[in-house]
């Protein structure tokens, strides 16, 4: 005997219940990836209008900001100074990964403040450095070309493989809307 037809009541309850479970999937990665943050990849612009890629090491401020530490003679610190918006991307390990196409990867568009040396954000920021990298910090704090950077993220982008991408709020990670069907609407290119 074949089971009686599904009830529209029952497939809208499945698919809330499988939208909550990839809702909870994609929280689940998004503070994974917060827990991990040792590195931000950085994509910034040149004053001649050329975008670069590079690493910076990072800590999150206890207000959720990005801080940077890095090099005055790298071009993606000239870059900060000169324009004050910068792309930070966390992504997925490749070791990690079963499909490299469809790396889980989160992106976050920020507006950048330098933070000078004798500042208070400064003062409280060194001591985080100093634990997630150890005595390294130290040595360059003494060298006067290394600058502090808050990069304050204003949108945020998960994406978890093809066709699973969720903005994300950059003052909670953990609040995401699916962009796409059954969500937001992709932005217009």
């Amino acid at each position: 005997m074949n089971p009686p037809p599904a009830s529209p009541d029952n497939e809208g309850q499945s698919a809330s219940l499988e939208q909550s479970r990839q809702v909870a999937h994609a929280q689940q990665a998004s503070l994974e990836f917060r827990r991990g943050l040792t590195t931000v990849i950085l994509g910034t612009v040149s004053a001649a209008g050329d975008p670069e890629a590079s690493v910076a090491p990072a800590v999150l401020g206890p207000d959720g900001t990005f801080l940077v530490y890095v090099s005055s003679l790298a071009a993606h610190t000239r870059n900060l100074l000169h324009n004050r918006k910068a792309s930070v991307l966390l992504v997925e390990d490749e070791a990690r990964t079963s499909q490299p196409m469809a790396r889980r990867r989160l992106t976050f568009a920020c507006s950048v403040h330098p933070l000078g040396h004798d500042t208070e954000e400064f003062a409280a920021a060194m001591p985080a450095f100093r634990q997630r990298f150890g005595a390294i910090v130290t040595q360059l704090e003494s060298l006067p070309d290394f600058q502090l950077f808050r990069l304050s993220p204003q949108r945020g982008r998960l994406v978890l493989g093809f066709g699973q991408a969720y903005e994300v709020d950059p003052s909670d990670w953990s609040r995401l809307s699916r962009v796409g069907p059954g969500g937001a609407a992709p932005p217009r290119v």
